[in-house]
């Protein structure tokens, strides 16, 4: 019996807020000019928070969530694009404050944010989930554990020249379904020197599935290392680094015949 698999890699660029990751998000389109930018964005999922990370605005006199953009060089929110009608001060970790959250809204999250205001120079603008100590914004903070996407060119400053990769399997035995690898090249460029862990990830906790009954999954590894590990790189201004991106199989039970397909990202942030 034949089968054929098709994985699609969305290729994204991300800034990291230096937590373990829970909240993923990117920028698909920057337009506009360094003053004056829209971002098209995507607040791709918040993963269940475990039961003791600390709400970081926890005991404070006011305090909101907000869907925002970094805004200043040292990490400030800039004006909301969504207030969440709740305040969040008196709930002691963040799985509290995600709960309440979750009652307001779904995800993915979806839309254009703007920035008014300095130029990015040594900073990189991003659009996620902030805690606000002002509803009208510019005082919020990235909640810990997000990857939040940066803005690409030319509003930003490092992106993947490929846009997009497909991990193609083609025709392929059920026998040979578990371990079955494919892999392709991608290549990290820059308009200015950068230091980049460059990291792959699944919907599914850092896994890709393929079938809705989770019979098969995919695997995503980066120079043969864990995709959610991270590559670190140093990418010279108007230099290409190639990272190779590959795909292992994994069968759970019987696997139904027919077409498969999924989608990750890869990720780009600083270190």
């Amino acid at each position: 019996m034949k089968k054929l698999f098709l994985i699609c890699l969305v290729l994204l660029s991300l800034f990291s807020s230096g937590a373990a990751a829970s909240i993923f998000s990117y920028i698909t389109k920057s337009e506009g000019t360094p003053t004056n930018a829209y971002y098209t964005f995507v607040i791709e999922r918040w993963d269940e928070e475990d039961d003791f990370t600390p709400n970081p605005c926890y005991g404070y006199s006011a305090c909101w969530i907000s869907v925002n953009h970094r805004h200043s060089v040292d990490g400030y929110s800039g004006q909301p694009f969504r207030l969440f009608n709740i305040r969040v001060e008196s709930y002691r970790t963040m799985k509290q404050v995600q709960q309440v959250i979750l009652k307001q809204t779904s995800f993915p999250i979806t839309g254009i944010a703007k920035h008014v205001g300095p130029a990015i120079e040594s900073h990189q603008e991003c659009v996620g989930l902030f805690y606000e100590t002002d509803r009208n914004g510019f005082r919020g903070r990235l909640l810990p554990g997000s990857l939040c996407g940066v803005a690409p060119p030319p509003i930003g400053f490092c992106k993947v020249s490929e846009g997009s990769v497909e991990l193609n399997y083609g025709n392929i035995d059920e026998a040979k379904l578990e371990g079955a690898t494919r892999s392709e090249n991608i290549n990290i460029t820059c308009n200015r020197d950068m230091n980049i862990i460059v990291t792959a990830t699944g919907p599914d906790r850092g896994v890709v599935p393929l079938r809705g009954d989770g019979s098969l999954k995919a695997q995503l590894l980066l120079n043969d290392r864990k995709g959610e590990q991270g590559v670190p790189i140093f990418v010279p201004a108007g230099g290409i680094v190639p990272v190779t991106v590959k795909s292992i199989l994994q069968k759970n039970g019987r696997v139904e015949a027919g077409p498969f397909s999924g989608s990750g990202a890869i990720i780009l942030a600083m270190p």
